[in-house]
């Protein structure tokens, strides 16, 4: 049985690129809906799968271990007891993601990896949006209507946008590094003349960030600058 995904098509796709086929080891999916993802890391050999979510009514796929939970509380884990961690498209849900995310870093081993993956508001395309309309992609519905936000498909009920840099601190603070930024799909206009002036923009902000020496991290790579989702890999410090 194929379970179909929550969020976009193109999502799961590019996680998995990212990640490869490194050995197996303890896996956490969270939160993982209906069970999709975890589908396709059973088809590529892992087994030892936890899945979390809040909603067990749909949730459809045997052969992993599944808890409902409200990740918004401390996650039901030791420290350290992944060796990967997954949350895709799941921070933007959050009430407190930052809460989130160091929950997320708390139960990955010294040496393990993270993988999240977030609307982009870092793109060319979202600070346009935000200049002009005052939202960003895939954050409209709480802007317009936001009494009924919770309402949209899960892959439009967002509330919590997130910035880069404070994502950034939060995950070096638990002693992950960025090691590769990357996108579900890159978006680029099809009228040749908002083409040009989306990459004249691109052009400006790689500029001025290497003209006044700012920090890069990925922030004006190709991903960044034109990506619909971002997806972070991190790798967990080993503690000495």
């Amino acid at each position: 049985m194929e379970i179909k995904a929550l969020a976009d098509d193109t999502l799961y796709p590019a996680v998995l690129e990212m990640f490869g086929t490194p050995p197996a080891g303890r896996i956490l999916d969270v939160p993982s809906g209906h069970g999709a993802f975890a589908q396709e890391l059973l088809k590529r050999g892992y087994s030892d799968i936890h899945c979390l979510d809040i909603n067990a009514d749909n949730f459809k796929l045997p052969g992993v271990q599944f808890r409902q939970y409200d990740a918004a509380h401390p996650l039901p884990y030791p420290d350290g007891y992944f060796d990967y961690v997954f949350s895709i498209e799941g921070i933007e849900h959050f009430d407190s993601p930052f809460l989130f995310v160091k929950e997320l870093c708390r139960v990955l081993k010294p040496g393990g990896k993270l993988y999240l993956s977030t609307p982009n508001t870092f793109s060319v395309d979202a600070r346009l949006k935000y200049l002009v309309s005052g939202y960003f992609p895939r954050f409209r519905p709480l802007m317009q209507e936001p009494h009924r936000v919770m309402d949209q498909p899960v892959d439009d009920a967002h509330i919590s946008p997130i910035y880069f840099w404070q994502l950034h601190f939060f995950l070096m603070r638990s002693g992950i590094r960025i090691s590769h930024i990357g996108a579900n799909t890159l978006l680029y206009k099809r009228q040749w003349a908002k083409r040009w002036f989306d990459k004249r923009i691109a052009r400006a902000i790689r500029n001025n960030i290497k003209k006044r020496g700012f920090p890069d991290h990925g922030v004006t790579s190709e991903a960044m600058l034109f990506g619909d989702c971002i997806i972070i890999e991190g790798a967990k410090g080993d503690e000495h």
